[in-house]
């Protein structure tokens, strides 16, 4: 393989990579932490622990690392879980989690997806 044709690739690769997702700051995470307490801690709690049984469902533990496993540490199976109640192989969730699509927008929701990296288990 020539030189040129390896600074070449390795610039191609570069160009096509996805950019690196930076870290959030306190703003995103104040704000994740405000919109989660207040749309999904009804049925998560505070802790994001979930266990709320809610007719024959119980809420999803949202907390590390099963969120990460269930969801592959995919941000986009994660919006889709939370804005159309999709899980991580296209199923619709388990009732009564609702579609947030329409009333969160996706900065929200990528707040509320920051902040719940914060929760452990």
């Amino acid at each position: 393989m020539s030189r040129e044709f390896l600074l070449a690739f390795v610039l191609a690769l570069g160009l096509a990579a996805p950019a690196l997702a930076q870290a959030p700051d306190a703003a995103q995470l104040a704000a994740g932490q405000a919109l989660f307490d207040q749309n999904c801690s009804v049925c998560h709690l505070s802790t994001g622990a979930g266990g709320v049984h809610l007719g024959s469902a119980v809420s999803a533990d949202l907390r590390a690392p099963g969120l990460e496993q269930t969801y592959k540490q995919s941000d986009d199976l994660l919006r889709r879980a939370i804005l159309h109640a999709r899980d991580q192989d296209d199923e619709p969730l388990d009732m009564p989690m609702p579609a947030w699509a329409g009333r969160l927008t996706t900065a929200q929701v990528d707040d509320i997806i920051a902040y719940l990296k914060t929760l452990k288990s």
